[in-house]
């Protein structure tokens, strides 16, 4: 028959006291970021008639070999954008991990 105080003394679980706490969604601020920047530009260009005027005469004098530079450019800059997501990401999980695997400075004392 076992003891049911000596459950209750065993103190918490070790694995629930391993458990990570929230991650940051880098992909969430990275694109939050690069959607902030890109509607501050069109308020900017939106805002100012000569900036309007001019960039109506330069949509309207294009032609396609610098409308398929621009489309590049932007395919460019998403997949840079996912890239930096990715990159921060992966070192999150690096951070963790390393974390996870230390030890305190005592466990390794030799007695």
């Amino acid at each position: 028959m076992t003891d049911a105080r000596s459950d209750i003394d065993a103190g918490p679980d070790t694995a629930a006291s391993a458990v990570p706490g929230p991650r940051i969604r880098w992909a969430a601020v990275v694109w939050g970021i690069a959607f902030a920047a890109i509607a501050a530009a069109g308020s900017a260009v939106a805002g100012s008639a000569a900036a309007m005027d001019t960039l109506t005469d330069t949509l309207a004098s294009a032609e396609p070999s610098g409308a398929i530079a621009v489309l590049l450019l932007v395919v460019g800059a998403l997949v840079t954008v996912g890239a930096i997501a990715g990159l921060l990401r992966g070192a999150q999980r690096s951070f963790g991990r390393r974390a996870m695997h230390q030890t305190s400075p005592e466990s390794s004392r030799q007695t």
